[in-house]
């Protein structure tokens, strides 16, 4: 039985060009225009549209990772990609909130 658990992390910082782009729905109804262009972003991830946004993150052993969760803070999103359900490690996370948290322990 295969034990290990594929996982990926990415850090998308909102005050850069990249995300600042207009995200817009193919079908955009009226209600999704009041979003903020951070909701957007966070929509367009949900939808699967990161492979897409970022394929150089997206080699063939990552294709089969799925977005299992998003943490937002004010200056970044953090995206959590897994192949299945595991326990993430806080401690080698690249969200500054979770593994500084941890850090005290060392």
């Amino acid at each position: 039985m295969d034990t290990y658990t594929h996982q990926m992390e990415m850090l998308l910082v909102m005050n850069c060009q990249f995300c600042s782009r207009n995200w817009v729905k193919r079908t955009e109804t009226e209600a999704d225009k009041k979003f903020n262009s951070k909701e957007k972003l966070i929509d367009a991830c949900w939808n699967g549209l990161v492979p897409e946004m970022l394929p150089e993150c997206f080699y063939p052993i990552n294709k089969s990772l799925r977005l299992l969760e998003i943490n937002e803070s004010n200056a970044f999103i953090d995206l959590w990609f897994c192949d299945r359900l595991g326990k993430c490690e806080d401690e080698f996370s690249v969200n500054p909130y979770l593994f500084m948290e941890v850090q005290h322990y060392n």
